[in-house]
């Protein structure tokens, strides 16, 4: 790919981020399932863990189906899903369009899931400067946050006046990405459709993960944070009630949780390159592991804005994950569809923890929950950092 058509993708790939999610919606996800479609937390839990379960079923066969007929193509399916998802949320009236809305959505982030990234490195890769992975992934998501931090400031207020008005002005904004989507340029050769190779495809990405222990151990770290996370996305409303923050700072607090992940998202090559790989890691569990005890344990609301400290991890590990995850994929061949498997089992991890975490807060309340929630993630991340050093200490003797 000549050095102009790269640039052109990478404008093109950036405003696709900018706009990848409704922009109003964040930090009234909860409040507005729970009011708007007539849900329960509990409820909220089991259909996010259920619907995921369309994520596990279909995202490695779309990574393999981005690989066999080009990613562009993928990419342009999954919008349309989630353009329709987004409509879906704003109109929704009870339980069951709720339901319908999330299924749409989980569908179109399945086709999207992958083939992004891949389509980037791919450019990157084409033009010779896929060293610029790590910056430009993190400079994309990074303006994405801070568009998202202006946004959310006047969440609260519109909330207020009208609680189904800032699903309404995110429909339109959604469209950007999906015409962006249509003038990427994609210069490897696109197959015509062939169940047998997609099938080809799949089972080689598939293997090639089961093979790679360096790829297993991302994927599994992977796993941990984000399930994590997304638990705790999902506390964050109730959290704030229970604490006594009115709903019109809800807006405030995501504006500046979405500058701090702007930062560590934009500045996370010069991050990657000024601390340690291990460092990175090690910070990546404690700020997940640690705020989420102290939350449970002292439910207060300077306490609760720690969720900021979590936005560290939120930031930087789209970019040094992804770049990390690339660099160990050999085959451009299978790209999305490994890609693709990292987040399968990504989801596959967030299904259970979802349920798991539904059930908890059931049976022990939601600060006893918080409380075992963030004991296992450092549990289990303390066991994932002793992996890593022994595995990537014996891949650096083997080279």
């Amino acid at each position: 790919m000549k050095a102009h058509s790269a640039r052109i993708n990478v404008v093109l790939y950036k405003l696709f981020v900018l706009f990848n999610e409704p922009l109003f919606w964040g930090p009234i996800v909860i409040t507005s399932l729970q009011t708007l479609g007539r849900m329960s937390l509990p409820d909220i839990y089991f259909m996010e863990s259920a619907v995921m379960v369309i994520c596990v079923l279909l995202d490695i066969p779309a990574g393999a189906l981005a690989d066999v007929i080009g990613r562009k193509k993928t990419l342009i399916i999954g919008r349309v899903f989630l353009l329709m998802s987004t409509i879906g949320f704003a109109f929704m009236k009870s339980p069951t369009e709720a339901w319908i809305a999330n299924i749409l959505w989980s569908i179109g982030f399945s086709f999207q899931s992958g083939a992004d990234q891949a389509l980037l490195y791919s450019t990157l890769s084409q033009a010779r400067i896929k060293k610029s992975f790590t910056k430009i992934e993190g400079c994309a998501r990074g303006s994405r946050y801070i568009l998202i931090a202006v946004c959310s400031l006047a969440v609260g207020w519109l909330a207020e006046i009208n609680l189904r008005l800032p699903l309404l002005l995110s429909i339109p904004l959604m469209l950007v990405p999906l015409v962006s989507a249509f003038f990427l340029k994609e210069e490897r050769v696109a197959n015509s459709y062939s169940a047998k190779k997609q099938l080809d495809v799949l089972w080689k990405g598939v293997v090639f993960v089961i093979k790679k222990p360096e790829v297993r151990w991302i994927i599994a770290l992977c796993a941990l944070i984000m399930g994590a996370s997304k638990i705790w996305f999902f506390t964050y409303n109730p959290y704030f009630e229970k604490v006594g923050i009115p709903l019109k700072y809800f807006g405030v607090i995501f504006f500046f949780l979405n500058i701090v992940a702007w930062f560590f998202s934009h500045y996370a090559h010069s991050f990657e390159k000024l601390l340690k790989e291990r460092v990175c890691i090690v910070l990546l569990i404690t700020c997940v592991g640690v705020p989420i005890v102290v939350m449970g344990l002292f439910p207060c609301w300077p306490v609760a804005l720690l969720i900021v400290v979590q936005n560290f991890a939120r930031g930087f590990m789209a970019p040094f994950v992804a770049n990390f995850m690339n660099k160990h994929i050999d085959s451009e061949e299978i790209r999305a569809t490994a890609l693709s498997v990292r987040s399968t089992l990504t989801e596959v991890v967030s299904i259970f923890s979802l349920m798991w975490f539904g059930f908890m807060d059931k049976s022990l309340g939601l600060l006893s929950s918080l409380i075992l929630l963030g004991t296992i993630v450092l549990v289990l991340g303390r066991i994932s950092y002793v992996r890593y050093k022994s595995l990537f200490s014996e891949t650096q003797v083997r080279k």
